[in-house]
């Protein structure tokens, strides 16, 4: 018997037991409705969770109080670790842990922000939605300092995921101008630090009209977020305080079963000195661990790149 997650989908017994799932009576999971998904067959616990749609047990629906599965051996990696492509993620599917994210670097401050997630024990693994010309221009520029930030982000174990080249609003842009966004970031990340994400996050948080199409083939990722810091709109030393009781306010109190995708911004001076230890101080007392995406969606580091 196997236990941990809350799913719901309907007239699935078929689909359930091709993967090893067997004398379903639904004590560990629940069914989502055919209408709701995009393919008619069973979706595994990391896409119903990165969509919302699952939840970690104990908690059931009082209907779903006397009710068991049983898992096949073949099943528990697959329900885990699938990471979906088409559509947009929010949720991590992993409880406990906190991903940090920081988008439209590498800039100015992005040293001091890997100096200060590298002096804590452990050390704080965090993910960067790089441009390739946003802030600055020439990432793969030797003679300017952002090559060997990009490249110590990836010796320190923290996770480079995309946020296109130029941050271009991909709902607006055509199926010919995301693949050029993409391809070119992909490009220079290859040369510089010899990986290509297949994670993004698309600026604006926006992708819509045909963008998730588009993304999906070529085999990527969509990361949003479920906690924004609004640290763009706070770049001050008393504003900044407004994105500190944000994330506060909506960061859960539970490891057991909250976890949490943040977005902030590693271009923000503020940000960097003060948004980020304040950030880390109430993960910590809460009792929450910290992450890659990749880590809280189940995703093995050899997932992360292509």
């Amino acid at each position: 018997m196997k236990s941990g997650f809350i799913i719901w989908y309907e007239s699935c017994s078929s689909d359930l037991e091709a993967i090893g799932i067997t004398d379903i009576s639904l004590d560990e999971i629940l069914l989502i409705s055919r209408a709701t998904m995009r393919w008619s067959k069973f979706l595994p616990v990391g896409v119903l969770m990165a969509q919302g749609r699952a939840i970690p047990m104990p908690v059931l629906p009082p209907s779903t109080t006397n009710v068991t599965i049983s898992l096949g051996s073949s099943s528990p990696d697959l329900l885990r670790r699938a990471v979906p492509t088409g559509l947009v993620i929010t949720h991590c599917t992993t409880p406990g842990i906190v991903a940090l994210t920081f988008d439209d670097g590498p800039y100015i401050y992005t040293s001091q922000l890997l100096d200060t997630l590298a002096s804590y024990s452990p050390p704080i693994r965090a993910t960067f939605f790089v441009n390739g010309a946003n802030w600055v221009s020439g990432i793969d520029d030797e003679s300017t300092p952002y090559p060997s930030i990009l490249r110590r982000m990836l010796s320190e174990g923290h996770q480079i995921a995309s946020h296109t080249w130029s941050h271009l609003d991909l709902t607006t842009a055509s199926t010919a101008q995301r693949v050029e966004q993409v391809t070119r970031l992909e490009d220079v990340l290859q040369r510089v630090v010899g990986v290509k994400p297949r994670y993004i996050r698309p600026p604006y948080a926006s992708c819509e009209n045909g963008c998730l199409e588009d993304l999906e083939g070529m085999g990527l990722h969509v990361v949003n977020f479920d906690v924004d810091t609004k640290d763009y709109e706070n770049d001050s030393e008393a504003a900044i305080q407004v994105s500190v009781e944000k994330f506060n306010n909506e960061l859960g109190s539970n490891p057991q079963t909250d976890s949490a995708i943040v977005l902030s911004h590693d271009v923000h001076r503020w940000t960097v000195e003060r948004l980020v230890g304040e950030m880390v101080a109430t993960i910590r007392a809460r009792g929450f661990g910290t992450g890659t995406v990749g880590e809280c969606l189940g995703d093995p580091e050899s997932g992360w790149y292509a």
